[in-house]
C-alpha cells in the first residue's frame, strides 16, 4: 500500500539527501558499493540473439526511513558488445566509433517478505561515443559517464522516488529494456534493440532495510470538564519522523475500548466516547496503531473529567 498522506521532510532531507553515488544515508549505517555482473539477451536484426554482458552498480545504504521522498540514485552501467557486433557495426555501418542509450530501463525494490515493491525507473542512461578497436574479432565495452572520476559529468541516475513501506527489499536490475546504438555524430545504427534479463545470472544489488518512523500520540479532552450526561470528546494528535501519519486510534482503559477513530490527513483525530462516563475523573490511555511507514505510539495518561 503506498502512503497517501503528504511527507514532512524538513530537516530530514538533509539527512537524507544523496552524495555522489550514495542512495538514501541516515545518520548510522554506512552505504556499500554494490555491483550486479549480469547477462542480457538481446535480439539484433542480422546477428540474431546474443548474450550482452551489463554491469550495474550503485552505492546502496543498510537502512533508510520507509516513506521519504528518496532523491535520484546515481548508478553506474558498462555493456560490453561481442566481437561480431563489433565486426557488424564497422563493416555494415562503417562505424569508427560506437555509443547509445536506453530510455526504457527500469530497476525496482521488491518486498522479501511480501508482494511489495517499488519501481525505480533509470534516467540518462547514454553511453558515449567509443573509438572501435582497429583489430577485427574484438569486444567493446562502452560505460556511463562516471562523476568521481570525470567531475562534472551527467551519471546515468534512478528517477527520484517516494520510498514504499517498511520492510526488507531486495535492490533489482532491470528485467528487459531496448537498446539504441549509434555510431560517430551519434547516428542511429540500430534502433529499439530488445533486450531481456538471462535467467541464472545476477539480478540483485543486495538489499536494504526500509525503517518505520518513530511517532508521538498526545491526546486531550475536546472540553474539560465534560457536561455530566454528555458524551466525552477526546482530540488526539499523531506527529511521526519524516512523513503524516495515517491509520487508527483508540481510546482504552485498561482492557476495555472506550471509543475509536481514524486519523485525518494532517494526523489528527477526534473520537467521541461510546458511552457517557460517570462523574468525576477517568484516566484512560490513547493508542495509535501504527502503519505501513510508523510506529505504534501512546498517550499513556489522559484525564477526563466530567461535572
Amino acid at each position: 500500500m503506498l502512503h497517501s498522506a503528504s511527507r514532512r521532510l524538513g530537516a530530514a532531507v538533509a539527512a537524507t539527501a544523496l552524495s555522489a553515488g550514495a542512495l538514501v544515508t541516515i545518520a548510522a549505517p554506512a552505504a556499500n558499493a554494490a555491483t550486479a555482473a549480469s547477462t542480457y539477451t538481446c535480439t539484433f536484426p542480422s546477428l540474431g540473439a546474443r548474450d550482452i554482458p551489463v554491469s550495474i552498480t550503485a552505492t546502496l545504504p543498510t537502512a533508510a526511513n520507509a516513506g521519504l521522498d528518496a532523491p535520484a540514485i546515481p548508478v553506474l552501467l558498462s555493456v560490453t558488445l561481442p566481437a561480431d557486433v563489433v565486426n557488424a557495426a564497422k563493416g555494415l555501418f562503417g562505424a569508427t566509433t560506437i555509443g547509445g542509450f536506453s530510455n526504457d530501463m527500469v530497476a525496482s525494490l521488491d518486498d522479501l517478505s511480501s508482494s511489495d515493491a517499488a519501481q525505480l525507473p533509470l534516467q540518462n542512461v547514454r553511453f558515449p561515443q567509443t573509438a572501435v578497436p582497429a583489430a577485427p574479432n574484438q569486444p567493446l565495452t562502452l560505460n556511463t559517464p562516471n562523476p568521481l572520476a570525470t567531475p562534472g559529468v551527467v551519471p546515468a541516475s534512478t528517477v527520484p522516488v517516494n520510498l514504499p513501506g517498511a520492510g526488507t527489499y531486495d535492490v533489482v536490475i532491470p528485467s528487459a529494456f531496448k537498446f539504441t546504438a549509434t555510431k560517430q555524430g551519434e547516428q542511429v545504427m540500430l534502433a529499439d534493440v530488445p533486450c531481456t534479463y538471462k535467467p541464472g545470472s545476477p539480478f540483485s544489488l543486495g538489499s536494504v532495510i526500509l525503517a518505520e518512523n518513530e511517532s508521538t500520540t498526545k491526546a486531550k479532552p475536546a472540553k474539560q470538564p465534560t457536561k455530566f450526561g454528555k458524551k466525552t470528546k477526546v482530540k488526539v494528535v499523531v506527529d511521526a519522523d519524516n512523513e503524516v501519519p495515517s491509520g487508527k486510534v483508540k481510546v482504552m482503559k485498561g482492557q476495555k475500548k472506550l471509543g475509536k477513530g481514524t486519523l485525518n490527513s494532517k494526523g489528527k483525530v477526534t473520537i467521541t466516547l461510546k458511552k457517557k462516563l460517570p462523574k468525576g475523573k477517568t484516566v484512560v490511555k490513547v493508542l495509535y496503531m501504527g502503519d505501513d511507514y510508523t510506529k505504534k505510539s501512546r498517550d499513556k495518561k489522559v484525564v477526563l473529567k466530567v461535572k
